[in-house]
């Protein structure tokens, strides 16, 4: 049997699986970035990314010798900007770099109506990252005399594995530059124009499944992998996930809760009306919708900030306190509104917009804890609400909690859905390994397990409570009406092109 190697570059770690073309993982690492932009916001630093990525080639090495093929995927959109020699001129550009609001507000109106309306997205600066350009072009004028290729983090990823460079159409879908809803998608030349982009600093734009090139001899030597082996061009994360689990249009949503949680569902056509992230799919004709929080985030700020432990235990403490109680307990324990950063789709949050409310003095410690977990899990609900007909039955469910069933059932209750839980920590790398290995004429089915998780009826009146006044004070911290749930009458099909 032929095994691939699947690497996924995260926000914060890097990890790693062989998968054998049966579907089984055979191994699998990880290894966390190094904190090297400490003080930088909105910055990322791709020689912290290439430490991490040899590090788990390292790990992986009594596999790695034999792996037929490479497959990646990256967080996503994060600007990196490359010299003549592929390498980074600059540290690269998160979305949500806080200068990015100025130069958003300064260049997205240049933009023509249709050439917006072709993007398939909300105007927002996480969804315009091309406006990094000028950020660079301003304030790293040095830097930006020596960019070659404005590209993300998948192409710096495929550059220093291959030599090569290019751009996959789930990347490309968040540049504000590129017509995400054509048959053909294609950089956008009008708008390059109208904002002054050179159109020659833009990577290619290739098929996730497409072969970039082959192994390099430099990376071989640095990570100790085979020489010359193929690599595909990959995506982004979510859209690798979804491989990963079969999605397609028509096929059940799912929704993963790591450092961002995305509720990600395929269309067979786009959907107009740019209520949520849009991007396109791993394969022509499909169009992934993602409803987006940072509810990961959010957990490990307020774990960090309420002194729940150290930052390895903080989340596991508060979890565990905050699911401890119930009753009048969890009726009288406060709220958290959980933006800590700026939101994407559906929420649209420009700046932070968070808050602690209903806190007296006699709030316990695990009260404050279960403030926290229902404020994030109040927010994925609106999510779920805006982005998923009702009628979804069962929704897939991934993420970083393990085999913990806490966490998925508080979310079953507060959501009043089903999960079946994917017990798979690693599903982006898989998917990218498992694209490689249809690229290279092996496709296989990946091997997942799951358990089912079911609200717990018990819970449902005080849920239920809980939800209409958590939106209440949503609604006062933000000055907005909470995001109206999507009419079963009229789901994304229905407003797709005709």
């Amino acid at each position: 049997m032929s095994t691939y190697l699947g690497i996924d570059l995260g926000t914060s770690a890097t990890k790693g699986v062989i998968l054998r073309d049966d579907g089984t993982v055979v191994a699998r690492a990880r290894a966390p970035h190094p904190d090297s932009r400490r003080g930088r916001p909105g910055r990322a630093d791709p020689a912290a990314w290439e430490q991490s990525l040899v590090a788990v080639c390292l790990q992986l090495a009594p596999e790695l010798a034999g792996v037929a093929g490479v497959g990646i995927d990256t967080h996503c959109p994060t600007v990196v900007p490359l010299g003549a020699n592929g390498r980074p001129v600059a540290l690269g550009v998160t979305w949500d770099n806080p200068a990015l609001v100025a130069y958003f507000d300064r260049y997205s109106a240049r933009r023509d109506p249709a050439d917006v309306r072709s993007t398939g997205n909300h105007p927002s600066p996480s969804t315009f990252a091309a406006v990094a350009y000028h950020y660079l072009r301003e304030a790293e004028p040095e830097a930006f005399a020596q960019l070659v290729t404005l590209g993300f983090a998948g192409t710096w990823l495929g550059r220093l594995l291959t030599g090569e460079v290019a751009m996959d159409p789930t990347q490309a879908s968040y540049s504000g530059v590129f017509d995400t809803i054509a048959d053909d998608p294609a950089w956008l030349s009008g708008a390059l124009a109208d904002l002054g982009i050179e159109a020659s600093v833009l990577p290619p734009v290739r098929q996730p499944m497409d072969l970039l090139g082959t192994v390099s001899s430099t990376f071989a030597e640095l990570a100790g992998m085979p020489l010359g082996i193929p690599v595909t061009v990959g995506c982004a994360d979510t859209p690798a996930a979804s491989y990963a689990l079969g999605t397609g249009p028509g096929t059940r949503p799912f929704l993963i809760m790591g450092t961002t949680h995305v509720v990600n569902s395929c269309l067979a056509a786009p959907d107009l009306r740019a209520r949520a992230l849009q991007r396109r799919g791993v394969r022509p004709g499909e169009w992934l919708i993602n409803g987006v929080t940072n509810g990961g985030d959010a957990l490990a700020s307020a774990a960090a900030v309420f002194g729940y432990g150290d930052k390895e235990s903080a989340v596991a403490e508060l979890v565990r306190l905050g699911a401890g109680i119930d009753g009048d307990e969890v009726l009288t324990a406060p709220f958290f509104v959980p933006h800590v950063m700026p939101e994407r789709g559906p929420f649209w949050f420009e700046q932070p917009c968070a808050g602690l409310t209903g806190l007296h003095r006699s709030t316990t410690r695990a009260q404050l804890a279960r403030g926290v977990l229902d404020g994030v899990i109040f927010a994925d609900r609106m999510v779920l609400e805006a982005t998923i007909p009702p009628g979804e039955d069962v929704i897939y469910l991934t993420g970083a909690f393990g085999e913990d069933p806490v966490l998925p059932q508080l979310l079953a209750d507060a959501t009043g859905r089903t999960f079946d839980v994917a017990l798979e920590p690693d599903l982006p790398a898989i998917g990218a390994a498992a694209m490689c290995a249809e690229a290279v004429g092996r496709p296989t089915r990946c091997r997942l397990s799951t358990s089912r998780v079911r609200p717990r009826p018990e819970s449902a009146a005080l849920m239920e409570q809980r939800w209409q006044s958590f939106r209440a004070q949503w609604s006062t911290l933000s000055g907005r009406e909470p995001l109206p749930p999507l009419s079963p009458t009229r789901p994304h099909d229905a407003l797709a092109r005709s």
